[in-house]
């Protein structure tokens, strides 16, 4: 077996995953590609979000701002996924922000650990890191060249 092209095939193609390839060196494809991964993620997050503020779940309770912020996140993550708009991509931005904020005024799971802090600050650090490069993709999307022909799939 060759387990490099498996591998290429299905956790790192140039194609479906160009996470480490500059915004200016994208075609149509490919942001098409990480920005319906990254409105997938945002859109299941805050629906699960939106869901637990109005069950009450979350570590402060109901809340319905939160719940309405998290509704209005997983719309402005679908508009993104369909449209690719750059104001829906700096919308989306906003959010790990928001989890900042959350985090400040409401604080920490009781039972976390410092750990568990440190991780969840590093997750939205780089999830905000990455937000500035959807915006990036939003800005150049229409300028962005089409995917050519040149390269062919040898998976058969």
């Amino acid at each position: 077996m060759d387990w490099e092209k498996h591998f290429k095939k299905y956790v790192w193609d140039d194609d479906k995953t160009p996470y480490f390839t500059p915004v200016t060196s994208l075609n149509r494809r490919q942001a098409s590609n990480e920005i319906y991964v990254y409105a997938l993620f945002m859109g299941t997050l805050f629906c699960v979000v939106a869901l637990l503020a109005n069950t009450g779940a979350l570590p402060h309770g109901r809340s319905f701002g939160v719940a309405l912020y998290a509704f209005s996140m997983v719309c402005a993550a679908v508009i993104l996924g369909c449209t690719k708009h750059c104001l829906a991509a700096w919308y989306c931005a906003l959010a790990p922000i928001a989890v900042l904020v959350y985090f400040y005024v409401f604080g920490f799971h009781p039972n976390w650990g410092a750990v568990d802090h440190v991780v969840i600050f590093l997750f939205v650090m780089l999830w905000l890191r990455y937000s500035w490069r959807v915006i990036g993709i939003g800005k150049r999307f229409e300028e962005m060249p089409e995917a050519g022909n040149g390269k062919q799939s040898n998976d058969r």
